[in-house]
């Protein structure tokens, strides 16, 4: 009976270890959420008192989001509301001024790039402790909550600000879906309510703060060439000159996303990218057949 037992136990660990390297081999198998899945609800977040659905993070926002995001303009007569900053060759930036008393903008960029993949573009952002070590405007960048099954993370993010103004906290929930069919890849977070997730009051809190991303590979996930847009607005919850705004926009926009591109471009020669060969996946399994074959060779003493 406890030979049986063993050998039952050494085939699940054998099959474990097989099902993992596929799973690695395979790339996105962990969040490959399509747009047109079912709505489902986070019971991680639900606990917490965090709707996704309540912060615009259901499965038919974000569809409605990327199908926004993806607005290609040409003209000054396509972008109402818009107003230039930046047009080159693979960049666009362009800003609206959002309703009420303060002067806020809600900014949109909007490029290209064909020197890296769309898996490592979206890692470079999401992979926190990657993000660490690039990212010069953290302070610290910590993962509260998450859920797997919906690819949503609760993240805390303090941000440095120009002197003489303090350090900016920013608790949001972050959801990303993949839509293998149609090659893209969406990202949005939404800030969080003070009430669903209170902070220790160390830092100012921003509990303004939206951001869209939707990314189009031009062939696949894995090989180099993409589409971008980026759409953000938050308040940094103080009347700063607007040299200082100016400064906290170029972070969180075009100059962030170079930053983004030199990490991506990193990342492809990292180890954290590189994808286990099926040679070794075939390896493994032939080494898993003949620790079986031992133990089915096993005579008591």
């Amino acid at each position: 009976m406890y030979r049986r037992i063993f050998l039952n136990l050494q085939r699940w660990v054998n099959f474990s270890k097989i099902r993992r390297s596929f799973n690695y081999w395979s790339g996105y198998s962990q969040w490959t959420k399509r747009i047109q899945s079912k709505y489902y609800v986070s019971p991680l977040l639900a606990l917490s008192g965090i709707s996704i659905k309540d912060y615009g993070l259901a499965n038919e926002d974000i569809k409605e989001e990327s199908e926004k995001t993806q607005e290609n303009f040409v003209s000054e007569d396509e972008i109402s509301g818009w107003e230039v900053l930046v047009e080159e060759r693979d960049l666009r930036v362009y800003r609206r001024r959002l309703p009420g008393k303060r002067e806020l903008y809600e900014y949109k960029c909007a490029g290209t790039y064909y020197d890296i993949s769309p898996r490592n573009f979206v890692d470079a952002q999401c992979d926190v402790a990657y993000r660490r070590e690039w990212d010069t405007n953290v302070v610290t960048l910590d993962i509260l909550d998450s859920d797997e099954d919906t690819d949503t993370q609760v993240v805390r993010w303090v941000a440095k600000f120009p002197y003489p103004m303090y350090p900016r906290v920013y608790i949001y929930v972050r959801r990303k879906i993949v839509d293998e069919n149609n090659g893209r890849i969406v990202v949005c977070s939404r800030a969080l309510d003070e009430n669903a997730y209170p902070d220790d009051g160390k830092y100012v809190r921003v509990t303004w703060y939206r951001s869209s991303m939707s990314i189009q590979a031009h062939s696949t996930f894995d090989e180099d060439g993409l589409d971008y847009v980026l759409t953000y607005y938050d308040d940094p919850q103080s009347n700063i000159p607007s040299v200082a705004y100016n400064w906290i926009v170029n972070r969180g926009g075009p100059y962030f996303l170079k930053q983004v591109h030199e990490a991506a471009k990193k990342l492809e020669q990292s180890p954290r990218s590189k994808k286990p060969d099926l040679v070794e996946v075939i390896r493994i399994n032939m080494e898993n057949n003949n620790a079986t074959e031992t133990v089915d060779n096993y005579q008591p003493a």
